[in-house]
């Protein structure tokens, strides 16, 4: 612990983790300037950048690993930051984009505090499935403001949306209705004045600026705030006149591909962990994205015959309307068009170790679970889930397979895109 003098104009950057208590004068920090007495805190291996706004006493409690040092004049974007948003009217949709490490959640908590300091009801979304301060990886999540904070990761997720996946690539039409969805229900049922929606970092090809500017069209942001680099962003900005482009902080921490994989790891055991066994019948909370048991189960002659078609063993087969889900001893996802029908082969067991969501009637995530068999004889699916989960079951009305498959210690260990053609096989 250590008491410091801060003159009047003095920056200081921090990396937590750290506790700030103002002992004399005032001190600001995420939009938000505490007097004397107040605190805030810098959590671990997040860094805050702070500023006297007039002679100050400030007593320091840094934790294990934990920076602080003075930055010179104008080495900080901390004032331009401030002055660009400090006479907005922060009402409605707020969207923020930027590329990866740019300090985008940190604008987004400046932004709500913001909105809440002007008093209106704030509602924050976290749209970035890979690295979701909010809730579980591979969701989308909300929360509501009703305190000022230096970091989103000190919000919990009130509802979370599964997105199936840690990156947006292959799924993000379904990203725009839900991004869409999540900030109708801030609107419409929490009557949120202000919602500031975080995005991911997925900007420079041309697929990513499509879902930028669909997300645009879609929700139709009352301001859009972008961190520019350099000129990375003016494709999705393009003929729109509620912009505002910031310059990124010059000392952001930029992480590793493992350095963002350990993390949502260490995400799915926070919400998984620890795991129960649950026995789930798929009668009653059937698959939302795979509609094995809807249909008819084929009987073992045509299995032969449709075998013998597809030059690998059936081991069984569902008929569901003019498609046919066939499961095959085969490590290949297959789809072929045999007779009248579509055939979609898929491999014995290739649940095990699927991440997936357990979704209430809403859609809304109950929880997240690992697959671990179904059995299709009983009808039965057995997953590994939170006991949260396990005691809000009646809740869950159906179970969403995701892209990814873990291990028994939730590290990724493959991502399943051949379930998503599956999900949304062309008519052949």
């Amino acid at each position: 612990m250590s008491i410091r003098v801060m003159r009047s104009g003095d920056v200081y950057r921090i990396e937590g983790p750290a506790k700030v208590v103002v002992k004399r004068g005032r001190v600001y920090a995420t939009g938000v300037v505490y007097s004397e007495g107040q605190s805030f805190t810098v959590l671990r291996a997040r860094k805050l950048v702070i500023k006297a706004v007039e002679d100050s006493e400030v007593e320091l409690v840094l934790g294990p690993g934990a920076l602080l040092e003075k930055t010179s004049p104008g080495e900080e974007v901390i004032d331009i930051w401030e002055k660009s948003v400090a006479e907005m009217d922060l009402r409605g949709i707020i969207l923020i984009i930027g590329v990866m490490d740019v300090g985008k959640s940190t604008l987004a908590a400046l932004l709500g505090n913001k909105a809440l300091s002007q008093g209106h009801r704030v509602a924050i979304i976290d749209a970035d499935v890979g690295q979701n301060d909010l809730g579980p990886p591979t969701t989308i999540s909300l929360a509501r403001l009703d305190k000022y904070i230096t970091h989103l990761r000190q919000l919990t997720a009130e509802k979370s949306i599964f997105l199936q996946a840690t990156s947006l690539e292959r799924i993000w039409p379904r990203a725009v209705k839900q991004i869409y969805k999540a900030a109708r229900y801030a609107l419409e049922v929490w009557k949120a004045d202000t919602v500031v929606i975080n995005t991911d970092g997925w900007i420079l090809d041309e697929e990513a600026v499509a879902f930028k500017r669909r997300l645009i069209e879609e929700i139709k942001p009352s301001l859009i705030v972008g961190i520019q680099v350099e000129n990375e962003l003016l494709p999705i900005v393009k003929g729109y006149s509620n912009v505002l482009l910031l310059p990124p902080p010059p000392h952001v921490r930029a992480k590793s591909r493992e350095d963002r994989k350990i993390h949502r790891e260490m995400g799915y055991g926070r919400y998984i962990f620890p795991p129960v066994e649950l026995a789930v019948p798929l009668d009653k909370i059937p698959i939302c994205n795979l509609p094995l048991f809807k249909g008819v189960e084929i009987g073992d002659e045509l299995k032969r015959m449709l075998a013998k078609t597809l030059g690998v063993p059936v081991v069984r087969a569902y008929q569901v309307g003019e498609r046919v889900y066939a499961l095959v001893q085969n490590d290949a996802w297959l789809m072929k068009k045999v007779g009248g029908f579509q055939v979609v082969c898929m491999p014995l067991e290739f649940e095990k170790g699927l991440l997936v969501g357990l979704e209430d009637g809403e859609g809304f995530l109950v929880g997240l679970g690992v697959m671990k068999k179904i059995y299709y004889d009983k009808r039965k699916a057995v997953l590994y889930t939170s006991s949260d989960v396990e005691k809000r079951l009646g809740e869950v009305k159906c179970i969403r397979l995701g892209l990814i498959r873990l291990d028994e210690n939730f590290n990724e260990v493959e991502k399943v895109a051949s379930l998503l053609k599956v999900e949304h096989a062309p008519h052949l």
